[in-house]
């Protein structure tokens, strides 16, 4: 395994564990995003720099630092295509590259 795959592999793990000990504010919370989506989330492509995600995607509601990974998470909350919040990390390394997207549906927003 390499050091990159090894470091995307920790990144999603870390997500996924940080996800599962904390308490997602619901959609009306204001967190949620109504104008993102699949297809504007899709324009974002790894290695583009952090100014080009924010002109996608605008600003994150929260910046989490990995010091380990040497990167920081943009994190977005969106409806996907299928009807479900999704929560959107932009992992983005210190030289303001996109190192991978992770997507995690939180619930479904078929009854909003």
């Amino acid at each position: 395994m390499t050091s990159k795959s090894l470091r995307s592999a920790v990144v999603a793990v870390c997500l996924v564990a940080l996800s599962a000990c904390t308490t997602i504010p619901g959609p009306r919370e204001g967190l949620w995003r109504n104008d993102l989506n699949d297809e504007i989330v899709g324009r974002v492509l790894r290695n583009a720099t952090g100014e080009q995600v924010e002109a996608i995607l605008g600003k994150p509601y929260q910046r989490m630092r990995f010091d380990n990974l040497e990167a920081t998470a943009w994190d977005y909350r969106y409806k996907d295509i299928w009807g479900y919040w999704v929560e959107l990390s932009v992992m983005i390394n210190d030289n303001n590259r996109v190192l991978q997207l992770i997507k995690q549906r939180i619930e479904s927003a078929r009854d909003d």
